[in-house]
């Protein structure tokens, strides 16, 4: 084996998660081996420059590798500015026309599974943004949010008063 050898391997990040402008916090499934070839492929894309997500794409040229990631900067910062960070697929339709999305769109994200995840229920499929979640639970959850996690526990137990209704309507009477 050669010294250089040696060095490369130390370079290539395990997990895809690389220090840079461009590149995207990535967390590959359990069971997800890459294999050398996979990672420095892997880590040219993130490396890679791309335009911003907020520029017009009709000038854009749809075979080109920024263009592809660009796409998935743009689906990123859909999904980043909602509530629960995560859409449905008509969700998602709703913005291809106007996002100048790629008409698969389905393959983008699951080629891009260290991000993105997705289920299906049905008919319906829902993209999810990995980096927001650990295992089922919103990391970083909107005041609304935890507003509508204590109002909902706070309907399911049935002996939990807001407030004290027949005393305070007795002091108010």
């Amino acid at each position: 084996m050669k010294p250089s050898d040696d060095k490369r391997k130390v370079k290539i990040s395990r997990d895809g998660n690389y220090a840079g402008p461009f590149a995207f916090k990535v967390n590959f499934p359990a069971g997800f081996r890459p294999n050398v070839n996979f990672l420095e492929q892997f880590e040219r894309w993130q490396k890679l420059e791309f335009p911003s997500p907020y520029l017009n794409a009709r000038r854009f040229d749809a075979a080109d590798p920024k263009t592809r990631k660009r796409t998935v900067a743009v689906i990123h910062e859909l999904l980043s500015l909602t509530l629960e960070r995560r859409m449905t697929s008509a969700q998602l339709d709703a913005f291809h026309a106007e996002c100048f999305l790629p008409s698969q769109l389905l393959l983008c994200l699951i080629k891009h599974h260290g991000m993105f995840y997705l289920t299906n229920k049905g008919v319906r499929s829902t993209v999810f943004l990995k980096d927001a979640y650990v295992g089922s639970n919103l990391v970083d959850k909107c005041p609304l949010l935890q507003f509508n996690d204590k109002f909902v526990a706070l309907c399911g137990r049935g002996n939990v008063d807001l407030c004290d209704s027949k005393s305070s309507l007795q002091t108010v009477v």
